[in-house]
């Protein structure tokens, strides 16, 4: 099977790991090619080195990417095409059309959000659906929110939870800690995420403050960078915690730091299913998170991890400050997400289940062609 992936960009984010994975853990009969509609970066460099032929159309008007999507589509035999997220599955299902209709699936990532799309979206979504085989949808959160806007497309929507490979090889977590400036034995917060309004990290900097009076040894990195950096360094100093939290920045070593940190916090107010929550219950470490998207999902609250409402600076402190008073509950915490995520949220169970569906469409092509 030759399967063309879909996408806007692929720099670093969700969809872009979850192209990724669908590369390295494709299965034998499966040959994945990504097309980056605009621009490339290091998620593409990824698919590249993992063995996949790897395209870049870069920046032109609407139909002549949707000629340009066609005419690689034609070229490379594609026998099905997985459009990712809105811009992705558009022009996949306009392409695949114009080219001869392969198959058309589009993975959505994230729930539907007022001003996520363009104004003429809402117009084109019916369309691009009704040329979708199927819409695989990476929570069920993220399924109810747009099968509510499509009820008449609902049996085309399937959730397939996203997952994630083991952990590449981590550097000591002392070393990590270390660059830090983190002590041995210092309680270590961390946190992962574009500094936007999406991961609302002012909302994590009042619950921290918080839960730091009851944890004075506390540190908070929050990783990530983005147009919101001076207003959070000034909110930082404002609440007096500038020596106890570091913006660290865009980074790298997800892993490491995750290996490095003794519990993890997400205080988003919109997401799908995050792959920061899936990475830390990899690492065995316990999450508080707010009670958005997906979330819930993974995380069984008072089992796995602690969830809190959207929003609400002091539940988000509370729960944080309980795990920080209590090693041993961090501890048993993490190592339930751990196993939860061997369980449930492995990128070869989710890459399995997509192919499997694959070819249910392909084989059900097949059968239709030999009966014409």
């Amino acid at each position: 099977m030759r399967i063309l992936h879909v996408v806007e960009s692929m720099r670093r984010g969700g969809a872009e790991t979850v192209v990724v994975e669908h590369v390295r853990r494709a299965a034998a009969d499966v040959e994945p090619l990504v097309c980056a509609l605009n621009h490339g970066g290091p998620a593409l460099e990824l698919a590249r080195a993992a063995g996949a032929p790897v395209f870049v159309l870069g920046k032109r008007g609407p139909a002549a990417g949707v000629g340009a999507l066609a005419a690689l589509i034609r070229r490379e035999g594609v026998q099905l095409v997985n459009g990712h997220n809105a811009s992705g599955g558009l022009y996949a299902a306009l392409a695949a059309r114009l080219a001869g209709s392969p198959p058309v699936y589009r993975t959505e990532h994230t729930i539907h959000y007022a001003g996520r799309h363009s104004i003429l979206y809402p117009a084109l979504e019916p369309l691009a659906t009704a040329l979708t085989r199927r819409v695989v949808c990476v929570c069920q959160a993220v399924l109810e929110s747009h099968v509510s806007r499509l009820p008449w497309a609902a049996r085309r929507f399937v959730n397939v939870a996203n997952g994630i490979s083991p952990a590449p090889h981590t550097r000591p977590r002392e070393d990590v800690r270390r660059g830090l400036g983190v002590a041995p034995g210092q309680p270590l917060v961390l946190s992962v995420g574009s500094l936007t309004r999406q991961k609302a990290q002012e909302v994590l900097l009042e619950a921290f403050a918080a839960a730091a009076v009851a944890a004075p040894g506390a540190r908070l990195v929050i990783a990530g960078d983005g147009p919101l950096r001076a207003s959070l360094e000034a909110r930082v100093a404002a609440l007096g915690i500038g020596a106890r939290v570091t913006l660290a920045g865009a980074r790298e070593d997800a892993a490491d730091l995750m290996d490095a940190c003794d519990a993890f916090v997400l205080s988003s107010e919109r997401e799908g299913l995050p792959m920061t929550v899936l990475e830390a219950m990899r690492a065995g470490r316990a999450v508080v998170s707010t009670r958005i998207g997906g979330t819930p999902e993974a995380v069984v609250d008072g089992e796995t991890g602690l969830l809190a409402p959207v929003g609400d600076a002091a539940a988000l402190g509370r729960a944080l400050g309980a795990l920080l008073a209590d090693p041993e509950r961090r501890r048993a915490l993490g190592e339930a997400g751990r196993r939860r995520w061997i369980e449930r949220f492995t990128a070869a169970r989710m890459v399995a289940d997509t192919e499997a569906l694959y070819r249910t469409d392909l084989g059900a092509r097949r059968s239709a062609g030999r009966a014409a």
